[in-house]
């Protein structure tokens, strides 16, 4: 474990639900592809559009700014999220596959022929283009798991990559541990993946949860779930290293406390760098705006907003409540948490629910 000071201020782009412009994004492709045991429905990613708000943002990566570009198309054609899943383009050209994608499977149920066979075979839903906003299907000929094992918590999880749209995309499958192919669901919506950095992925529905990282060979990986105060008022973060098992990073961490609280740097040799998707499943911070139904007040939300101690915008339209923060990275995770979800309140209260 390796501690790290914590500088810097930051204020990051949400919507009204008090996601970020990342997280809506993810939200809406898992809600547009009809997960399994998703509580959410198509009509409440809509009204999280309707309902965003921007704040303004620093973004540290080119990575994280061609996702946020890809957001910004998705949020700008809400209609087309829910289109049906049309068939990719048949096509054996394009992006060549990653490494992941071209060598042996990984975890322990790599050696298993029949399983993995099984696995890849799983149906797919559909691949949020988002360029365009359609989902669209991979090429199912293209399909192979490049991992598969039972992890911590209880789980048994298969990640299965193809080509689609002449690019590569991932999907994420989840079951109890020993459950055959046949009764895993999607985790998480499949997504495209460029394979320039590693995937990372997180049961965040306990303190605790299995991190899988699937990176080149030679890169090691360490997680800090958050910020701390130490005991002379620093902010400070804790970094425990990733243990290799079965060839993939895998180990139980404690899991954040927001969608930006939890930090993942990939290593190789002298090189450390942030890797800036960690897709979660279960995450806490999806439940705060449960109470959500129809757009709540604006004027009920800003008073509320206010109180939190919040800059507050209110526009001249409806549903365009702006808030914003100076000091998020000058306190702990606890307490960015803590404030996220009284924001979340604010919403859910002006709603009546």
């Amino acid at each position: 474990m390796t501690g790290t000071d914590v500088p810097g201020t930051d204020l990051r782009s949400t919507d009204a639900h008090g996601t970020d412009a990342h997280d809506v994004a993810a939200r809406l492709r898992r809600l547009a592809a009809g997960v399994p045991g998703s509580g959410d429905t198509a009509d409440r990613a809509l009204a999280t559009n309707r309902h965003r708000r921007l704040r303004a943002a620093r973004w540290v990566a080119a990575g994280v700014a061609v996702v946020v570009l890809g957001t910004a198309a998705t949020l700008a054609r809400p209609e087309e999220v829910v289109a049906a899943a049309q068939p990719a383009p048949s096509s054996s050209a394009g992006t060549p596959p990653p490494q992941v994608y071209e060598q042996p499977a990984r975890g322990s149920l790599a050696d298993d022929a029949g399983f993995l066979a099984q696995a890849a075979a799983l149906p797919w839903s559909g691949v949020l283009d988002p360029a365009s906003g359609a989902l669209r299907q991979v090429e199912p000929d293209s399909r192979r798991v490049v991992y598969a094992a039972d992890v911590p918590g209880g789980h048994r999880w298969v990640v299965v990559m193809a080509r689609w749209q002449q690019q590569w995309a991932v999907n994420w499958f989840s079951g109890p541990r020993g459950a055959a192919p046949s009764q895993l669901v999607e985790a998480y919506a499949p997504l495209p993946w460029s394979g320039l950095a590693p995937l990372a992925v997180m049961d965040a529905s306990e303190g605790r949860g299995p991190l899988l990282v699937l990176a080149e060979p030679g890169v090691s990986a360490e997680f800090s779930p958050g910020r701390d105060r130490a005991p002379d008022g620093r902010l400070v973060r804790d970094f425990d290293p990733l243990p290799v098992v079965d060839g993939a990073l895998l180990g139980s961490v404690t899991t954040p406390l927001t969608y930006d609280a939890g930090e993942l740097y990939q290593v190789r040799g002298a090189s450390r760098s942030q890797v800036y998707e960690v897709h979660y499943t279960h995450a806490p911070w999806d439940s705060w705006y449960d109470g959500v139904g129809e757009p709540p007040e604006d004027a009920v939300v800003a008073e509320c907003l206010t109180a939190l101690g919040l800059r507050v915008q209110d526009g001249p339209g409806a549903q365009d409540v702006a808030w914003s923060e100076s000091d998020r990275d000058e306190i702990t995770s606890a307490e960015v948490a803590a404030r996220d979800e009284a924001a979340a309140a604010c919403h859910v209260q002006a709603d009546g629910g």
